[in-house]
C-alpha cells in the first residue's frame, strides 16, 4: 500500500479508477460500480493490519468515490471525550497533530455526537465548522458506528460549493458503515498486540532489576524502563525519607540536571503525598489544570504536560512514589496506568531486596570490625606474652636481694625503675585480661557447611562491586576437628582479600587429599583473578600488607589459626585465574575408607 499523499501532492489511487464520467452520471455509478468498488475494498481489509495502514486505505477510497480533494478519519478517545485525527489527505502534518476537537464541536464533532452524517454546501455558512484550510468551502462526514457507539467520522471536503450530492453522501455513509467493523477489530488487535508487547517488557524488565542489588542502579533502570515503557519524556522515584514527611528525588531519567537538586516533595498536601499513602495510582491529563499539584513552573521548565504517578509498597508498607511525565496533554496511551501499576509493583519488590542486600552487607562489615578487634586483642595478648618474659626477668635482676641491693644503683635509682616496672606490669595484666577469653572446645565440624554459610555475606558484597564468586567442592567430605568461629574468621578474611583485590571474579575449590586410597585430609583453595601476590613478601608476618590502608593484621590471624588446627597455609599466584592463591589443608578427623 503506498503511503497517503502529503499536502498539495497529486494523489495516484491504488484502486482501478472510476469511469470518467460527468457529475450527472454519478447516480448511475452508485447502481453499479461504486458498490463494487466499497465491496471490495472491504472484503480486502483486514483487521489484522495496522490500523495507520488500514485508515488510509479506507480514507482514500472515501476521497475517490466522493471526488473529494481533502479527507480525514477521526476517531473518539473515550478517556477524554475527544476527537483526534488518526489519518489525512491533503492537510499539513502541523494540522494534523496540533488538532484534538471535542464531542460536539465542528461538523465533524456533531456528527459523532449523533451519529448521523451530514452535507455541508457552503461552510462559511455553517457556524459549527472549525476551519483546518482556508480554501475549504464545502463538507461532508459520516459517522464509524459499532454496535450503536460511534466510534469515529469519516470525513471528506472539497473547495467547491454544493460539491457533494445525495448519492455521495450516500456512498460515504455505505463506506463507513462496511468499514466500522474492520476499522473496530483492527484498533482491538493493535492494542492486544501492544499489550502483549508492554508485558513481555515488563518480564525482561522484572528479571533484570530482580538481580540488582545495588540501590542506585536499580533506580536507573527503573526509571529508564518506565519512560521507555509509556513512550514519556521523564520518570521520577522519589523515596519516603526517614522523618515521613517528605519524598526525596532518589533517580532521574530523561529530565535536566537542575532537576535533581528540587527540593524534597512535601508528603502533606501534595499529588504525590496522596498517592504515597493512599495506595491508589493518579493520571492527571493536564498538569497546569490540577491544583494540588505544586510545581507548575519545573512542568514548564521541563516540557511535561501529563503525568502518572503510583505509589511503591511492600505489603501495606510505603517506600515513594515512581512518577512518568509526558510532553502531550494526556498523551498517555491507553492501558498506561495498569502498566505503570504493574512496573511500580515490581520496582517496589527489588528496592526492598536491594536494601535487605544493603542490611546483610552492613551487618557482615560490622562482625568483620568486631573480628578485627578479636584479631587486635589476640595479638596484644600474644606481644603481651613475649614482653612479659623479660620484663620480669629485668625486674628480678633490679631488685636483687633486699640485703645486697647493685653497687651501681642508688637508692632512688632502685625506686623509679622498680615502680615504672610495676606499671608497665600492671598496663601488660590488664591487657590480658581484656583479651583473655577462654578458648571455644575442639567439635567435629562440617567445611562445607562452614564454606556455604561463610559465602552468603561474601556474594552480597560481590554482587555490589559487580564480581562473581563460584565454589566447587565435593561430596562425602569427612569433617575436621576444629573450632567453627576460628574457621570462619580465618575464610571470612581470606574472601575480604580476594573481594579487595579481584577484577570480576573469585573462585573458592574444597576437595579431600587422599594417600592410598584413604583420605588424610581437606584442602580449601581460595584464588581470585587480581593483581596477584608480590615476590618474597612476608604476606604472613604482622602488620606485614599490600593493601593503601591495611593494617597488617588479618592475613597474620589466618595463618596463626590454621596451625592451631594443626593444618598447613601457602600463598602464592593462581596459575588459572592469574591473582593470589591461598590454599589450606586441614587433617581429616576420621579417616575414610
Amino acid at each position: 500500500m503506498p503511503r497517503p499523499p502529503k499536502a498539495g501532492e497529486a494523489y495516484s489511487p491504488s484502486l482501478p479508477p472510476l469511469a470518467n464520467s460527468p457529475p450527472h452520471d454519478y447516480p448511475e455509478l452508485m447502481k453499479t460500480e461504486i458498490p463494487g468498488t466499497i465491496l471490495g475494498l472491504v472484503r480486502s481489509l483486514s483487521g489484522a493490519a495496522p490500523p495507520k495502514k488500514l485508515l488510509h486505505k479506507i480514507l482514500n477510497a472515501a476521497v475517490r468515490i466522493t471526488r473529494a480533494d481533502t479527507g480525514s478519519i477521526i476517531l473518539i478517545d473515550r478517556r477524554t471525550s475527544s476527537l483526534s485525527i488518526e489519518a489525512a489527505r491533503g492537510f499539513a502534518d502541523r494540522v494534523v497533530k496540533a488538532t484534538r476537537l471535542g464531542i460536539g464541536e465542528g461538523i465533524t464533532g456533531w456528527v459523532a455526537k449523533h451519529g448521523r452524517s451530514l452535507r455541508v454546501d457552503d461552510v462559511r455558512t455553517d457556524r459549527r465548522y472549525v476551519p483546518l484550510k482556508k480554501n475549504i468551502r464545502s463538507e461532508m462526514a459520516a459517522p464509524l458506528i459499532i454496535e450503536k457507539t460511534v466510534i469515529g467520522v469519516i470525513n471528506v471536503d472539497s473547495t467547491r460549493k454544493k460539491a457533494f450530492t445525495k448519492e455521495q453522501q450516500e456512498a460515504l455513509e455505505t463506506l463507513a458503515a462496511m468499514s466500522s467493523r474492520v476499522i473496530a477489530d483492527a484498533l482491538i488487535h493493535d492494542r492486544l498486540r501492544k499489550r502483549s508487547e508492554q508485558l513481555e517488557t515488563l518480564v525482561r524488565i522484572a528479571g533484570k532489576i530482580s538481580s540488582i542489588v545495588n540501590l542506585d542502579r536499580l533506580l536507573e533502570e527503573v526509571t529508564s524502563a518506565a519512560t521507555s515503557l509509556l513512550g514519556a519524556r521523564m520518570a521520577v522515584v522519589r523515596l519516603l525519607n526517614p522523618a515521613r514527611d517528605s519524598l526525596v528525588i532518589a533517580a532521574v531519567h530523561g529530565a535536566s540536571k537542575k532537576y535533581a537538586k528540587d527540593p524534597p516533595t512535601p508528603v502533606k498536601n501534595s499529588v504525590l503525598g496522596k498517592v504515597l499513602f493512599s495506595g491508589k495510582p493518579l493520571l492527571v491529563p493536564d498538569i497546569a489544570h490540577e491544583r494540588r499539584f505544586r510545581f507548575k513552573e519545573m512542568a514548564v521548565r521541563e516540557g511535561v504536560r501529563s503525568m502518572i504517578a503510583v505509589p511503591l509498597h511492600v505489603g501495606t508498607e510505603p517506600l515513594g512514589t515512581l512518577a512518568i511525565y509526558h510532553p502531550v496533554i494526556d498523551g498517555f496511551p491507553e492501558d498506561s496506568l495498569t502498566i505503570a501499576t504493574g512496573l511500580a509493583g515490581l520496582a517496589a519488590a527489588a528496592i526492598q531486596n536491594a536494601r535487605l542486600f544493603s542490611n546483610v552487607v552492613e551487618s557482615d562489615e560490622r562482625f568483620r570490625l568486631a573480628q578485627l578487634r578479636n584479631t587486635a586483642n589476640a595479638m596484644t595478648a600474644e606481644l603481651a606474652h613475649e614482653i612479659r618474659n623479660p620484663i620480669t626477668v629485668a625486674r628480678l635482676l633490679v631488685m636483687g636481694k633486699p640485703s645486697d641491693p647493685p653497687e651501681f644503683l642508688g637508692n632512688d635509682d632502685r625506686n623509679v625503675i622498680i615502680r615504672e616496672l610495676d606499671r608497665v606490669d600492671g598496663l601488660i595484666s590488664r591487657m590480658l585480661q581484656r583479651a583473655g577469653e577462654t578458648a571455644a572446645p575442639f567439635t567435629t565440624v562440617d567445611l562445607n557447611l562452614v564454606l556455604s554459610q561463610v559465602l552468603v555475606p561474601a556474594r552480597a558484597k560481590a554482587a555490589t562491586r559487580n564480581l562473581l564468586i563460584s565454589f566447587s567442592n565435593s561430596a562425602n567430605l569427612p569433617p575436621v576437628r576444629a573450632r567453627m568461629d576460628d574457621l570462619w574468621q580465618a575464610f571470612s578474611n581470606l574472601l575480604d582479600n580476594a573481594l579487595d583485590a579481584a577484577r570480576s571474579s573469585i573462585h573458592v575449590s574444597l576437595r579431600p587429599v587422599s594417600r592410598k586410597k584413604a583420605v588424610q585430609g581437606i584442602e580449601v583453595v581460595f584464588e581470585d583473578d587480581g593483581p596477584g601476590l608480590p615476590e618474597d613478601f612476608p604476606i604472613f608476618e604482622p602488620m606485614a600488607t599490600t593493601k593503601k590502608h591495611g593494617v597488617g593484621v588479618g592475613l597474620f590471624s589466618v595463618r596463626r589459626l590454621i596451625l592451631e588446627h594443626g593444618g598447613t597455609i601457602q600463598a602464592g599466584n593462581s596459575p588459572r585465574l592469574g591473582g593470589a592463591r591461598f590454599r589450606i589443608r586441614l587433617p581429616a578427623a576420621v579417616a575414610s575408607s
